[in-house]
């Protein structure tokens, strides 16, 4: 045991100013050094009315397990009469309820589920701890669980605090153990409450018998709460405008060849029915590198790219012209439904430019025509869609298998490299090797025939082809050469046999982002090419 144990609790009081400020607080601990000290912090939410009574008395208002619903029973003229009751009734909520089983089943803690429920807090399971999705769709880990520690983020309590229109009170109870008695520490015994406009507490020092513990001579304790209030300017708004942020983007270069910018607050933007006459419109053309877009290809589980949109989940969603062969445009009071952080993100890819949007954008947006996509990543997400829907409506099966959910990632971030990098080359030839090689359905192209042990899905798609009495050589050699690249050049190390199929797709003399374009464009006949003799005849 430590000899200089703080009986006193300096320590604890020394920072008594700073308990329930900071990003977390602690709502639920419980540690126990059975040699030296035992501590135990918990909380409740309680009324404005009940404050100056919770203030009167140091000890807890609420005890840990307590706080559920259930039947209180008295007797009257012999009768025993049941009531329901409900600890908010009497003006004290637990934030932190521990739920026991009777020892039948192993208990646990849960949150106040209007908490959960207010701040649509999803629960991790796996990792104990709740998470807040704000309106960007970014994760911000709120509560953090364990069986000895619960920690809340404070904003949190405090905006709940400010629509309940209650207080937080955060309970603790210390016991500190010496081996020495209170004589040899030079203290007195004492035991006195102190109070002050948001707090309470019992603190004292006295002899301890050990009955046996000779461990333990003298004991400290301090048993309080103190009072957390809400927010004090929280006003709940539907559309916060006043606090919302607008970068500044470029949207041209001016006859000195400068930059001209202006803010995406379309409040100072002009339309086609007068407004802010003489600023720039609405559907002002931005323009931004294509790697923009490398941040949402890398999260798939979190964003969707799809053919002139962008997509976070349910969160959010912005216009774009992906069809543009060198850049990525939005226009500039789309760009400011965006958050602040997503402009910011946004403008550091922000380029000046006297380029003009894709034809498919300007006939989509400006002349309302059903066009297709113009590059070819694009067109083949379309294409493989609707011949899968075709070749399965019209034999029944399908020519591709479905991807398992863990691959599903392979088909929704195929796309053109948005860079020359050979990584991410490499990474897009996997994606679409696995879509369209080896999605092959197998069981189904074998059926009736008779093949080789060992056969793989283009030798089972060129037996199927010869048993329909279709030669298409051309198809089957750019299909072999593909399954080639992806074994020579991904799955394994680059070597001499890579080295072979590079010429087949003219690597080294193009950029690799164009190779792939060409890949894809092949891709795009292959489908073409069955749907063709299979389909439309």
């Amino acid at each position: 045991m430590n000899k200089e144990v703080d009986l006193k609790f300096t320590d604890f009081l020394g920072k008594f100013d700073s308990l329930g400020k900071g990003e977390w607080i602690t709502c639920y601990s419980s540690h126990r050094n059975d040699s030296e000290e035992w501590s135990t912090f918990y909380c409740a939410l309680i009324s404005n009315d009940r404050v100056a009574k919770s203030l009167d008395d140091p000890s807890w208002d609420l005890s840990i397990g307590n706080g559920l619903p259930g039947f209180s029973f008295h007797f009257e003229n012999g009768k025993e009469i049941g009531t329901y009751y409900n600890c908010s009734d009497k003006g004290v909520v637990p934030l932190v309820f521990w739920r026991s089983f009777h020892g039948m089943k192993d208990g646990y803690h849960e949150i106040l589920e209007e908490f959960r429920h207010y701040f649509n807090l999803y629960e991790d399971r796996k990792n104990n701890k709740f998470i807040a999705i704000d309106d960007n769709g970014d994760d911000e880990d709120v509560i953090l669980m364990s069986d000895k520690e619960i920690l809340i983020k404070l904003r949190l309590i405090k905006e709940f605090l400010a629509v309940k229109n209650m207080r937080l009170a955060l309970f603790f109870d210390f016991n500190r153990f010496s081996e020495k008695t209170i004589e040899e520490l030079n203290i007195k015994e004492y035991h006195e409450h102190k109070k002050g406009g948001d707090f309470v507490y019992s603190i004292g020092a006295r002899n301890w018998d050990s009955f046996g513990d000779n461990k333990k001579k003298s004991q400290g304790f301090l048993m309080g709460k103190k009072l957390i209030s809400g927010l004090t300017d929280f006003e709940p708004k539907l559309f916060d405008r006043d606090n919302k942020k607008f970068v500044d983007f470029i949207i041209g270069i001016d006859e000195n060849g400068k930059e001209i910018v202006h803010t995406c607050d379309e409040e100072k933007l002009a339309n086609f029915f007068g407004k802010n006459k003489g600023a720039p419109y609405f559907v002002a053309p931005v323009f931004f590198k294509k790697d923009v877009l490398t941040k949402y290809y890398s999260q798939p589980e979190k964003y969707t790219v799809e053919d002139g949109y962008l997509r976070c989940g349910g969160m959010w969603g912005l216009r774009m012209d992906n069809n543009h062969s060198d850049f990525v445009m939005a226009f500039l009071g789309d760009l400011g439904h965006l958050s602040h952080n997503e402009q910011l993100y946004w403008r550091s890819f922000n380029v000046a430019t006297k380029e003009k949007m894709s034809y498919t954008a300007w006939a989509r947006g400006f002349e309302a025509k059903f066009t297709d996509p113009e590059k070819s990543d694009l067109f083949f997400k379309q294409k493989f869609a609707s011949f899968q829907e075709e070749w399965e409506k019209k034999f029944g099966w399908k020519f591709f298998r479905p991807l398992a959910k863990e691959d599903e990632h392979h088909f929704k971030t195929l796309c053109v490299p948005l860079t020359n990098e050979q990584k991410e080359f490499d990474e897009q030839v996997l994606s679409l090797t696995k879509v369209f090689i080896d999605s092959l359905s197998e069981k189904d192209l074998e059926k009736g025939l008779t093949m080789a042990s060992g056969s793989k899905g283009i030798d089972k798609l060129d037996a199927f082809l010869k048993s329909k009495n279709v030669r298409f050589n051309g198809m089957l050699e750019f299909l072999r050469n593909l399954q080639e690249l992806r074994s020579t050049g991904v799955a394994h190390l680059k070597g001499s046999k890579y080295e072979k199929v590079k010429s087949a797709f003219s690597i080294g003399d193009k950029d690799l982002s164009k190779v792939f374009d060409d890949i894809m464009i092949k891709c795009i006949w292959t489908l073409n090419t069955l749907e063709s003799h299979f389909i439309k005849r």
